[in-house]
């Protein structure tokens, strides 16, 4: 093809295509009007088209001419009556609105088990994460050991002080006993010692009337002898009158019967002295031998009954003194006991005081223990776990998880950067693209923003950046005909419409720019 032609494709398909030659009229000398040429090959226009094409009607240009001034006119309309949103974007996450539950580490700890994920629903004590147990473990078996310890030593003191107790309960009855005893033996060691005196006294008297009595005895021969002296002067005169009456016999003055009465008369009277004699002295005799064997028999009797109170009262005395040595036996084994008592008393009261201590470290240790476990304080959704791997180490008061209560409704917290923000007020309209949910297929959510920090944060991925809670108008989507609500933690990006301007503005701000800060060459 000859250089001084311009040649234009357009492909329409694989084999088939539409040229148009322009042909450089200063170049050849052709008539003007034969300069513009259609040459097509293998075409597949329709035949009224194409008669369009090559004979095109007269009022074509001026249709078009005023055509194109409609289309500046309804352009330049809409460039000034039309407005179009400016939006700035915030991603952020579904928080419930109102305060959340945090889980915090109330002491220095590693995790060692995590049992939940972000935006799980769990149940009030559910297990979230656990911490290392393992020192706490030891601690509280070392002090159950400790309590285990101190309440037998305390069964063994509380025993010990029953068993004082009762022993000092049966020594006293026992003592008591012994005391009594001791007091009835020495009264009636008492009461023996004073028969023994009165008997002494009445065996006194009764040797005085033996002594009296023997005595009297001694002095009744000296009387028979005087009565016998005088019998005998009766019997010598006797013997006197008998001699005379044997002279007058002799004599013839009296007769032999009378002498012979009379001489029977004096050996009546002889005999009869001698029997009185010796029948006296026998009486006398046998009463005084008596009366010395019965001085002897109550001498011997004194003697041994003197003996005998000697022997109560000796009795007496050793029983005193056995009662007081006993009572003081007795005084110093109950002061020892209720030394002893008092010490097991103070020693049980230490006991029952460690016991008691004991138990707080315990309860304080089991407390620790059951800290170690974090469980969920309610019904909830987890809404944030700061810990992704077993071994990472919390402070105390630092959050481990937040819990979100299941019914509160939900906002999204977004971060909105710096440039984007200047002017976002309260109230805004928002629509919210959720990341769980196509918005191709599901649409946005509308809402309005609520909140606006007061100072704006530091981000590490956007820098600084304000935060934004905005409240949705829908808590739920539609999905073959079932309704899915929102969970706490579905991220989103908010597109808040701060202003709209006129389509105008928009074309006339690079001039602007240009007017205001001139061209950079």
């Amino acid at each position: 093809m000859p250089s001084n032609f311009l040649l234009r494709g357009v492909k329409q398909d694989p084999g088939k295509m539409v040229a148009i030659v322009n042909y450089d009229d200063r170049q050849s000398g052709l008539n003007p009007q034969s300069s513009s040429n259609i040459i097509t090959t293998d075409s597949d226009w329709s035949s009224s088209l194409q008669n369009l094409l090559d004979q095109p009607p007269a009022m074509l240009p001026r249709q078009m001419i005023l055509g194109g001034m409609a289309f500046f006119l309804i352009f330049v309309a809409w460039t000034w009556f039309g407005a179009v949103e400016e939006v700035g974007k915030a991603q952020g996450k579904l928080v419930p609105k109102g305060e959340t539950y945090k889980v915090e580490s109330v002491e220095l700890g590693k995790i060692s088990h995590i049992a939940v994920e972000e935006g799980e629903e769990v149940a009030a004590g559910q297990l979230l994460a656990e911490l290392d147990t393992t020192f706490a473990v030891k601690e509280v078996e070392r002090l159950e050991q400790i309590l285990a310890a101190s309440k037998i030593e305390l069964n063994q003191k509380q025993a010990l002080l029953e068993r004082v107790y009762l022993e000092v309960q049966t020594h006293t009855r026992i003592s008591a006993s012994e005391t009594l005893g001791q007091r009835l033996a020495i009264t009636s060691a008492q009461k023996k010692g004073e028969v023994l005196r009165q008997l002494l006294a009445q065996q006194e008297l009764e040797m005085e009337a033996y002594r009296t009595r023997q005595q009297l005895l001694t002095s009744v021969p000296k009387i028979s002898q005087e009565r016998f002296e005088q019998v005998e002067l009766e019997l010598e005169a006797h013997q006197e009158r008998l001699a005379r009456l044997k002279e007058l016999e002799a004599q013839g003055g009296v007769s032999k019967e009378f002498v012979f009465q009379a001489e029977q008369a004096q050996r009546q009277t002889q005999l009869q002295l001698i029997e009185n004699k010796v029948q006296e002295i026998t009486n006398v005799s046998e009463q005084l031998f008596q009366a010395q064997q019965s001085l002897r028999d109550l001498t011997e009797q004194r003697t041994q009954n003197q003996g005998e109170l000697v022997s109560a009262l000796k009795e007496v005395e050793q029983l005193e003194a056995d009662l007081t040595q006993k009572q003081a036996e007795r005084s110093r084994m109950k002061l020892e006991a209720e030394q002893k008592i008092q010490q097991l008393q103070l020693e049980i009261t230490q006991i029952e005081t460690k016991i008691s201590e004991t138990q707080n470290l315990l309860a304080s240790a089991q407390a620790k223990l059951q800290q170690k476990s974090l469980r969920s304080p309610i019904d909830g959704v987890v809404l944030s776990l700061n810990v992704k791997n077993s071994g990472k180490v919390f402070n105390p008061g630092e959050t481990i998880a937040e819990i979100s209560p299941p019914d509160s409704p939900l906002l999204l917290s977004a971060l909105m950067p710096n440039q984007e923000s200047g002017f976002i007020e309260i109230g805004m309209p928002v629509q919210v693209k959720l990341d769980a949910y196509s918005y191709q297929d599901f649409g946005t959510i509308p809402g309005k923003v609520v909140s606006i920090s007061a100072d704006a944060e530091s981000d590490e991925q956007l820098g600084s950046v304000y935060r934004v809670e905005v409240e949705l108008e829908e808590d739920h989507i539609v999905k073959d005909s079932k309704l899915i609500y929102f969970k706490p933690g579905q991220t989103a990006t908010a597109n808040i419409v701060m202003r709209r301007r006129r389509v105008l503005d928009i074309f006339l701000d690079p001039i602007k720019k240009i007017q205001k800060d001139g061209i950079d060459l």
